[in-house]
């Protein structure tokens, strides 16, 4: 279809996973291409359009001759496109709380993938002592930041609801046992995974169960 989206990224889920979530949500319609091997994506780099970006990355969207690089950029182009400008937050408190909790989330999983890309003779020994100090204590803030909210920053649902979800999937296979502790996240993970979108498109073939990361450099997610 030519006026359908197209979002662009590797066969994993890793950071379009929350993008895909957003655009079934609103409805859009759209491709999901996945460069299945490095040299689908660089290949194509010295071709045009990508060779007249200067920020061409993955992901990306692309929207009829316009193309959108950079995570962050993307939930705010989906947000105006389909007219829920309200996604990026309804009130300034609202903006403010979800730029915090992007904040918390992109910490998390800084930590995280130190763990899951430190060296295989040293993956076994250190990734509980790792995910105690770089990845754990963020979690339990978030959790503690969330209670008593209907949503990651407050009364309505905005496009960080979409990457905490991710988030939590991610905690929720790779550490059940913290998992089980957070329940405020249990509860957001819960209320999410029920808005009928959402429902949908993770009963739908559509959906991609995994892997979460490549194998080879990571040590976990495929």
């Amino acid at each position: 279809m030519a006026d359908q989206l197209v979002l662009g990224y590797w066969g994993i889920r890793g950071l379009a996973q929350p993008l895909r979530y957003m655009i079934e949500y609103l409805g859009l319609p759209y491709e999901d291409k996945r460069y299945l091997k490095p040299e689908e994506w660089f290949g194509v780099l010295n071709q045009a359009p990508f060779n007249t970006h200067v920020l061409v990355n993955l992901p990306y969207i692309k929207d009829g001759d316009k193309y959108i690089y950079e995570s962050a950029a993307l939930y705010v182009y989906l947000a105006h496109k389909a007219n829920r400008a309200d996604l990026l937050g309804s009130t300034p408190d609202e903006q403010v709380a979800v730029t915090q909790v992007r904040g918390v989330i992109q910490d998390a999983l800084k930590g995280f993938f130190h763990i899951i890309t430190l060296p295989e003779d040293q993956y076994a020994a250190k990734k509980e002592e790792l995910y105690a100090n770089e990845v754990a204590w963020l979690i339990e803030r978030l959790d503690k930041f969330i209670e008593g909210k209907a949503w990651a920053a407050g009364a309505n649902l905005t496009y960080i609801d979409f990457a905490l979800f991710e988030l939590e999937e991610t905690l929720k296979s790779f550490h059940p046992e913290s998992w089980a502790k957070f329940t405020n996240l249990q509860k957001h993970h819960q209320e999410f995974s029920n808005i009928p979108q959402i429902k949908d498109y993770l009963a739908s073939g559509r959906f991609l169960a995994g892997p979460f990361y490549p194998p080879g450099r990571f040590r976990w997610g495929f």
